[in-house]
């Protein structure tokens, strides 16, 4: 608080008379004091110099000095009496030296106000009279102490007060207004019920008319502090958006202020109010970077508050003023880290995304993912997750923004690295020219490495984080890479084929693609093993020398490939059934997360069951000899009996697979010779009946040819086994 001219006058004057005493004293010379006798007062005031008395002399040190010759001052140590004028300087003389205990305490020094002289002085016209009263309040506030030193009934009045100081006044100053703002701040800024009721109280008072300030008639206790902070370049203009945002955003006022339930006019008129004067003070160029940061969090924490709220902020165009704040600001991070976590809660609509996405936003933040800050990096790559998920997505130009992502996968941040393939993932699920930028920036060897190095993450530094979300990031992180090889390597009709090859060749070729896709397929999660497969599959289908260092290559386990796809593709099918008949005796509708998930779960395995034995079929009859030859034990033996699984209930996609299998492998010259068909059948116990009722019950031709030609080759090589018995 700067002091008044009269003040500054008092403390010059003071130190004056100060001067003069000490230099009249000092010239007319002083001796030892006479023996106080019984009334005698003292003849001087003790000494200003502080001494320090000897243990052995009870002499001070200046005083022994003086009997060297070294100083003709004598100071006495006795306590005397300040006479009347040193009695009323002193006072003065405390508010500028700081060497005593009292003078650093000024509540010590001071008799305290009541509170109707508190208030009184607050409501006064005069400056020096609402100083006196801040002066009061300001160090109770600033420790907190409030509720402790007052009681409710006292504070209320003196907060409405302080209110009322707020108000516009023909003369005021602004260093004034600053400490009331700075008062009310530290009073809210701390939880406390009953602080938060008398706010809360206040407001509601104003709302409804029920109290009257004496210069003017605000609505709301938000209006009075919004007509403050509009006034920029002002000593106060900081501390108010201050208060306004705990005012705005504490869980309290919001619950009773901001709720999605108060429809009444009053309430949406202080709504429209408050997100109006933010996204104002968002667009106006000279908002201090600071404010602006202030004004993006009221935006956030209400429109997540109120879907009122959130609507007029989006009929104001809020996601192009975001827009606007990433594309120009490069320099201050609270404010860009502030605004993308608005921008991350408002794109969760995908509607609000896909208005950022066709302005240009996506490649805004891409082009921001080279900042040094950590915390903004997870804003931006979280947001950028979500946006890359919309199909406004396919119709940008991502070239660029998608080689800024690549080059932060091999970060050492678990959460970078998590957002950062998962926007990878998203961005090159539905759009062709993103795989091919992808395949163009190396994301096959990028992946690879990641996936290879699974013990990178295992001791992070982050002690916030417990284990279990530790390890679900690490999870998805694998999830994340083996699913960019799935889309880059994928041939449906609308994917560049010469890019999807070009993937497959890019894999192939990396030294260390077989034994990490096996690892994975090994003791991967049921998306690991359906991601692992497919993509060897593919890799071997399109480059069939991919298959050879299958060969000798062991899984985690000890087993060779083909014994792997045949155990998981049984493993699969059983969860397959299990996840039948949960949906069926499942009460869920469709659209709920436990559906969802049952359906999801059901679909993942089918697609193992499918793919697995797909690629065993290609093995055993195109590829080595060894791994069919490794195969045809396990198989004969009863427990991995291909027809021992074969049941009614497969559905068509799985029993067109199956059958497919077996069918091609009984086919081969080597399985025709020693007619393995018929030995198949044999042990699994299966009579003409069942694959009768079996082809009775499907409808599509190409399933029934099949049943109809494994029946007829069955027969066959049961005739030719009766011949040679009989001979």
């Amino acid at each position: 608080m700067e002091p008044s001219n009269s003040r500054v006058q008092e403390l010059r004057d003071a130190a004056i008379g100060k001067r003069s005493y000490t230099n009249e004293w000092m010239q007319n010379g002083y001796g030892p004091p006479p023996a106080a006798g019984a009334g005698a007062a003292p003849i001087r005031p003790p000494s200003m110099i502080g001494s320090n008395m000897s243990t052995v002399s009870n002499m001070s040190e200046m005083t022994t000095y003086s009997y060297g010759g070294l100083s003709v001052l004598s100071v006495n140590t006795e306590c005397g009496q300040f006479d009347t004028w040193m009695n009323q300087s002193q006072q003065a003389l405390s508010k500028v030296s700081y060497s005593s205990a009292e003078n650093q305490d000024p509540m010590k020094m001071r008799k305290r106000m009541s509170i109707p002289e508190i208030i009184q002085n607050l409501r006064s016209p005069e400056m020096m009279n609402q100083v006196a009263a801040i002066r009061e309040l300001e160090p109770v506030a600033k420790t907190y102490q409030l509720e402790n030193t007052w009681s409710k009934k006292d504070l209320q009045p003196i907060i409405f007060a302080l209110f009322e100081v707020l108000l516009p006044r023909p003369v005021e100053n602004e260093n004034v207004i600053r400490k009331v703002f700075e008062i009310l701040h530290h009073s809210v800024l701390r939880p406390s019920r009953v602080i938060d009721k008398i706010f809360l109280n206040l407001n509601s008072e104003l709302m409804e008319g029920r109290i009257v300030f004496q210069s003017a008639r605000p609505c709301s206790i938000y209006e009075i502090v919004i007509s403050r902070a509009m006034k920029l370049d002002t000593k106060y203009e900081a501390s108010a958006m201050v208060l306004l945002v705990h005012l705005c955003c504490k869980p309290y006022l919001m619950r009773h202020v901001y709720s999605d339930t108060l429809k009444s006019v009053p309430f949406q008129r202080l709504h429209h109010l408050v997100i109006d004067f933010a996204i104002t003070m968002l667009r106006r160029p000279e908002t201090k970077p600071k404010s602006r940061g202030l004004a993006v969090s009221i935006v956030k924490n209400l429109s997540l508050k109120n879907r009122t709220i959130k609507a007029m902020a989006q009929q104001m165009d809020v996601i192009r003023t975001f827009y606007e704040i990433m594309k120009d600001e490069v320099i201050h991070e609270d404010l860009l880290w502030s605004t993308m976590t608005a921008l991350t809660a408002f794109c969760s609509d995908s509607v609000n995304g896909e208005h950022f996405v066709r302005l240009g936003g996506a490649q805004v933040l891409c082009g921001l993912l080279s900042h040094g800050s950590t915390r903004l990096l997870h804003e931006l790559l979280g947001c950028m997750r979500k946006l890359a998920d919309l199909p406004a997505i396919q119709e940008q130009n991502m070239e660029e923004s998608i080689h800024c992502i690549v080059q932060l996968i091999g970060s050492s941040d678990v959460l970078i690295v998590e957002r950062a393939t998962g926007t990878l993932r998203n961005i090159g699920l539905h759009n062709k020219m993103n795989k091919t930028y992808m395949v163009q920036n190396g994301v096959t060897s990028h992946a690879l490495a990641v996936l290879r190095t699974s013990a990178q993450f295992q001791y992070q530094p982050n002690s916030d984080a417990s284990s279990e979300i530790m390890r679900n990031q690490i999870l998805s992180i694998y999830e994340n890479c083996l699913s960019m090889l799935n889309n880059v390597t994928s041939m449906s009709p609308q994917d560049i084929k010469e890019s999807a090859l070009q993937a497959c060749h890019m894999i192939s070729q990396n030294p260390d693609s077989a034994h990490v896709l096996l690892h994975y397929f090994n003791i991967g999660n049921r998306k690991c093993r359906k991601l692992a497969v497919s993509v060897m599959k593919r890799v071997i289908e399109a480059v069939p020398t991919f298959a050879e260092p299958f060969v000798d290559l062991l899984g985690t386990t000890n087993e060779p490939l083909p014994i792997l796809l045949l155990q998981r593709a049984w493993q699969s099918l059983e969860e397959w059934r299990k996840s039948s008949i949960e949906i069926m005796e499942s009460r869920f509708s469709a659209e709920t997360p436990q559906r969802r998930e049952l359906d999801d779960k059901r679909r993942d395995h089918e697609d193992i069951v499918k793919r697995s034995v797909g690629l065993l079929t290609n093995l055993c009859t195109k590829a080595n000899p060894r791994f069919f030859a490794s195969l045809k034990p396990i198989m004969s033996n009863g427990s991995f009996n291909p027809f021992t699984w074969l049941t009614h209930e497969m559905n068509d996609i799985i029993l067109y697979e199956w059958l497919t299998f077996v069918y091609e492998i009984c086919s081969t010259e080597e399985s025709l010779h020693q007619k393995l068909l018929f030995m198949l059948l044999r042990n699994a116990n299966l009579t003409q009946m069942f694959f009768r009722e079996l082809h009775d019950r499907r409808q599509l031709p190409h399933i029934r040819d099949l049943i109809v030609k494994i029946v007829r080759l069955g027969e066959l090589q049961q005739n030719q086994v009766n011949q040679q018995a009989a001979q």
